[in-house]
């Protein structure tokens, strides 16, 4: 449970969720109207949720839900106008006109970020409006639960620590979530009630109700019983993944059978299952799984089944995986090494990792892909440090172009340079010296000193910029010998042709 419980930190890291100091006190359930509000930039950079309907793209951030009809080009947020409880999307899933969302945010307790569920809000008109339902728990009361002929003893879940929800489906009817302490539950009313759903302890492989069962429902002593990931097909077939495996019903979530590493002869790589997606081509169904690693004889990787769970294929091994994407026959897979493109299922695999826009000297610097989607030929990837865009059709290679989209101040006409993030860490990210040329081709110099004064890297010098009016030098925190730079203040300075220079400053903090 130790190995668990450090890889839900890193999680936390991952999606960057702001933490706050309390909880707004909500009723039960009420509706948001007219919410939005329309923006040339998404709400954050920390982009861990991506989600498809038709030609409509939804982002889950760190700040907030949004979403853009024209890829990218303009936005719609939700982030300001009696915003969401909690700004942080920790789950997200579209059907149509239909939204659903789970936020959260992390609580600071004996010097440990607590992951904390704030709740769900969600639309069935596209956005027009939203309701907003309270996180699911149980009463302190609720001690058992009656499944076929047991009546089985459990842990209610009665706090919104470490009870964040990773991930929702949409069923005809039917909501789904999987949640971290809560486990795996359902909605028929929109989030009013919700009915716990009994997964088969770490000790079983199947369960179902006419078994004789003996076994104390909690999730502190069971992997299994730890929710993250969810997959309705239809009312019927329900794919759950844990952190004990992979659990799949064809009963509408009544009886389940289990996968895990250690109990097939062609299993999962590994039993903590983060995201379960249905690629569905050629009149069939192929299930993709994410799988890290939970205890020993495991590793990270992908999973994928063609034969409903019989069998597993199993491919980049070793690397950790996030999210999933389909085109036809093409999958699409974001992870910790960037995006990798297959179409026949591993055999071959492509992959995009040097995410660059030359035109506006834009760039992704961060390796780790944490969610995409997929609208016609174009393929959308969100990571901590921005999203990007590229095509994927007989006239675009895929990954040879990117257009980047990111969040940053403008500067316009404004005789300034910021730089950002500010203060950063050189040894784990970079920081953007953000400049405007005023509308025209310029001749730009950008120098770096330390609080002395001397200098410690040239950065650019007499380099040309035509084209657009506002442009990103990335500096990684090093001087002009390729070594990092001390903690501490540093000034830079940005010569714009014959201008007076700009001046700023960046504190560099590990």
């Amino acid at each position: 449970m130790k190995n668990i419980n450090l890889i839900l930190y890193i999680f936390i890291f991952i999606l960057g969720i702001h933490s706050l100091n309390s909880q707004t006190i909500y009723p039960k359930y009420f509706q948001l109207e007219n919410n939005s509000t329309e923006q040339t930039q998404p709400p954050s950079n920390s982009v861990s949720q991506i989600a498809v309907a038709d030609s409509i793209f939804w982002i889950g951030t760190s700040s907030g839900l949004a979403k853009s009809t024209n890829l990218g080009n303009s936005w719609s947020a939700y982030n300001q106008f009696l915003e969401f409880p909690h700004p942080g999307i920790y789950s997200l899933n579209v059907e149509r006109d239909t939204i659903w969302t789970s936020t959260g945010y992390t609580k600071k307790k004996d010097n440990e970020k607590i992951a904390t569920g704030g709740g769900y809000t969600f639309s069935t008109n596209s956005g027009l409006s939203w309701n907003y339902v309270n996180q699911t728990l149980d009463s302190r009361g609720d001690s058992t639960i009656v499944y076929g002929i047991n009546n089985i003893r459990i842990l209610p879940v009665i706090v919104p620590e470490q009870n964040v929800t990773y991930d929702i489906s949409l069923a005809p009817g039917k909501v789904w979530i999987a949640s971290w302490a809560s486990g795996l539950r359902y909605t028929t009313n929109n989030g009013i009630n919700w009915n716990r759903v009994v997964l088969p302890p770490d000790n079983m492989s199947s369960i179902k109700p006419t078994d004789t069962l003996n076994f104390y429902y909690d999730p502190r002593k069971n992997n299994n019983f730890l929710a993250f990931s969810v997959l309705a097909i239809d009312n019927d077939t329900i794919w759950c993944g844990t952190a004990g495996g992979i659990n799949k019903s064809t009963d509408g979530g009544i009886s389940w059978r289990r996968f895990t590493s250690q109990n097939q002869d062609s299993p999962i790589l590994g039993n903590w299952v983060i995201t379960i997606k249905a690629q569905r081509y050629q009149n069939k169904v192929r299930i993709w799984t994410t799988n890290w690693l939970a205890g020993t004889n495991e590793t990270n990787g992908v999973s994928y089944s063609d034969d409903g769970g019989n069998s597993w294929i199993n491919i980049l091994k070793g690397i950790k995986a996030y999210d999933f994407a389909f085109k036809d026959s093409i999958a699409y897979i974001a992870t910790e090494q960037g995006i990798y493109r297959t179409d026949d299922g591993g055999k071959t695999l492509n992959r995009s990792y040097l995410i660059t826009e030359p035109q506006n000297r834009q760039a992704i610097t961060s390796s780790s892909v944490f969610s995409v989607g997929v609208i016609g030929d174009n393929v959308l990837i969100g990571t901590g440090d921005g999203m990007a865009i590229t095509s994927d059709n007989e006239e675009n290679t895929f990954g040879a172009q990117w257009k980047i989209l990111r969040k940053y101040e403008p500067i316009g006409t404004k005789f300034l340079s910021y730089a950002y993030p500010n203060p950063f860490a050189a040894r784990s990210e970079f920081t953007r010296i953000h400049y405007s040329t005023y509308g025209s081709n310029a001749v730009v110099s950008i120098e770096i000193f330390d609080f002395g004064m001397n200098r410690v890297r040239t950065l650019i010098q007499n380099a040309n910029r035509s084209g657009v009016t506002e442009y990103d030098e990335i500096w990684d925190g090093k001087n002009d010998d390729g070594n990092y730079v001390a903690n501490g203040v540093y000034f830079y300075r940005v010569q714009i042709n014959n201008t007076e220079p700009i001046w700023a400053k960046i504190m560099v903090l590990q």
